[in-house]
């Protein structure tokens, strides 16, 4: 069956529902807003198409076949499943509800997001979050997500984008090490220390470090390489050598003494932290309660 046939087919079982609860075409047309005429010629239409009679007319009243009956409880079913899926659409406008799907980077995700997702979950438990660690720039639209939350620069325009804070990074060393090598003063000592470097994993690049004014390449000469940012921190705690990480990663250890900073003065942000959503979408109700969620969490470090 055609789409067209399929609508005046609702059409048709929408008109006789409503004639036959009401007892008559004029009723039922009050009910639905049109004239009897236009719910007999409905009406009609639907019989025609199943090849029986559904219901008996006379002048003053209508009464129903056994076909009618049949249809009449099938129908009145199929249009209450249709008026719950519409009132659901509708409470998914007016309340948040529904699955919410982002990507998050991996370690901003464990170390801030999921940690306090219990608080959005408590606040609007109908939403239900798909998370993805990733720190791919992954296709937000066809990857189907809601929400991707990145940090650096953005390159595509087209996204919708809302910038949430700089993303400011430390470098710090365990007090062990500092006390050891001592504390380089400009960034021009910098290499003469044990540099703990990251190699991003999605480029197999290794990181440039990076210093206010600083005119030289950035990148430190010796010292373990990592694939993983948190793995340089870890190693920073450990004594290994100096580090240069996202400041919420350094947090916790520089609050309870673990870490030290050093060369504050010389310190930059690199990029911005980035929520995005698709182009040209519409701001559902648990997009917009999860986006301010992150916005204040990402304030908040």
């Amino acid at each position: 069956m055609s789409a067209i046939s399929n609508l005046e087919s609702m059409s048709g079982l929408v008109a006789f529902v409503a004639s036959v609860e009401t007892g008559g075409f004029a009723a039922a047309g009050r009910r639905l807003g049109v004239s009897a005429s236009a719910v007999g010629k409905a009406v009609a239409r639907l019989e025609a198409r199943l090849g029986v009679r559904l219901l008996h007319r006379t002048t003053r009243s209508i009464a129903v076949t056994g076909e009618g009956n049949l249809l009449f409880e099938r129908a009145t079913r199929i249009i209450e499943d249709v008026q719950e899926a519409e009132n659901a659409i509708a409470e998914t406008r007016t309340f948040p509800r529904g699955l919410l799907k982002v990507s998050i980077p991996a370690a901003m995700g464990r170390r801030i997001i999921v940690p306090a997702l219990d608080q959005f979950i408590a606040a609007y438990p109908n939403v239900i979050l798909d998370v993805s660690l990733d720190d791919r720039m992954v296709d937000i639209v066809e990857g189907g997500f809601d929400l991707v939350l990145r940090t650096g620069d953005l390159d595509d325009s087209r996204l919708i984008a809302r910038k949430l804070a700089p993303h400011r990074f430390v470098t710090c060393g365990s007090p062990a090490y500092l006390e050891r090598r001592g504390a380089p003063q400009t960034p021009d000592d910098v290499p003469d220390h044990t540099c703990l470097r990251l190699r991003f994993p999605t480029t197999g690049r290794l990181e440039y470090w990076a210093f206010k004014g600083w005119k030289a390449p950035g990148r430190p000469p010796n010292g373990p390489v990592f694939n993983d940012i948190e793995a340089v921190a870890l190693a920073a705690i450990a004594g290994l050598g100096l580090a240069q990480v996202p400041h919420y990663l350094a947090a916790r250890a520089i609050a309870d003494g673990r870490l030290r900073t050093v060369l504050a003065d010389y310190a930059v942000s690199r990029g911005d932290i980035w929520l995005i959503r698709p182009p040209a979408s519409s701001e559902s109700p648990r997009v917009r309660v999860f986006a301010t969620f992150l916005t204040k969490l990402i304030e908040s470090i």
